[in-house]
């Protein structure tokens, strides 16, 4: 007969052993795993300087528009996008590298490793949904995200997290102008109204 003393230290045992093993196991899943990227298969993407100015000048030249009381819109490739969001994001000292923006007719993904605070290394992590661009600050609307290999149910810790660097990062970015955002193969067109 086994007694309630032997179960409880059974338990406890599993608990104690259990616990971080599961644990290192999300850990894995997390850092071994890889969702991809945005820009897989045929998709090619090119950062560089010149890319993020012509960016820089289509945004200044809308906001002009705008400004003088014109309806206005303007349309960004993904080189030109991703090419700003990493000057950006280097601007800002962000825990975000690597990062990579996609367009297609279903909307906007993207792609990029996180300096995750708990984990010892970067978390591949692949977004799907789009930016809000009305009102004071950019708002980003996930409609589903990856992260390394880590199962669906434990995502949603995932998109707080990622949710909360996002609006950590745009919290001094002020829009001047309610825009519009629509989609299509490999760019963007951004309007607004004055």
């Amino acid at each position: 007969m086994i007694s309630p003393l032997r179960i409880l230290a059974a338990l406890l045992s599993v608990i104690v052993v259990g616990t971080p093993i599961a644990a290192f196991a999300f850990f894995l899943m997390a850092i071994i795993g890889d969702p991809g990227t945005c820009a897989s298969g045929e998709r090619t993407i090119t950062v560089s300087p010149e890319a993020a100015a012509s960016f820089q000048a289509k945004w200044d030249e809308l906001d002009a528009s705008l400004d003088a009381g014109q309806a206005a819109s303007t349309t960004v490739t993904e080189d030109e996008a991703t090419s700003r969001a990493r000057a950006w994001l280097e601007e800002r000292d962000a825990p975000i590298s690597e990062a990579l923006l996609c367009f297609s007719a279903d909307g906007g993904s993207a792609s990029a490793k996180v300096d995750v605070p708990f984990f010892p290394g970067d978390v591949d992590v692949l977004v799907r949904g789009t930016l809000l661009l009305t009102g004071e600050q950019p708002q980003a609307q996930i409609d589903d995200i990856e992260m390394g290999g880590m199962p669906g149910f434990m995502t949603e810790i995932a998109e707080r997290f990622i949710n909360r660097v996002i609006d950590n990062q745009t919290d001094d970015l002020a829009l001047e102008h309610d825009y519009g955002l629509a989609f299509d193969e490999g760019e963007a067109t951004v309007g607004g109204q004055p």
